[in-house]
């Protein structure tokens, strides 16, 4: 599947986007745990925003090797 890095997460892992496969019954939260290993947690917090298949998801939903899922850190503002 497709991941995609937005704003602040994209700037600061350096990274727009990668590829990485699906495993069985595979979820949002599994992802974002495995992310999490990879990048460390400031990364990924609880209140990132995920879409997969620019719907927003939620840590139960199921992915496969053709989706695209996007991260979306928190956004603050003035």
């Amino acid at each position: 599947m497709k991941i995609l890095y937005f704003a602040s997460l994209k700037e600061s892992l350096k990274l727009s986007n990668e590829n990485i496969p699906a495993s069985t019954n595979m979820t949002v939260n599994a992802l974002r745990l495995m992310l999490i290993d990879k990048y460390g947690e400031q990364h990924f917090p609880n209140n990132i925003l995920c879409a997969v298949n620019h719907e927003i998801a939620n840590d139960s939903t199921q992915l496969s090797d053709n989706d695209e899922v996007a991260f979306y850190p928190p956004v603050t503002g003035g």
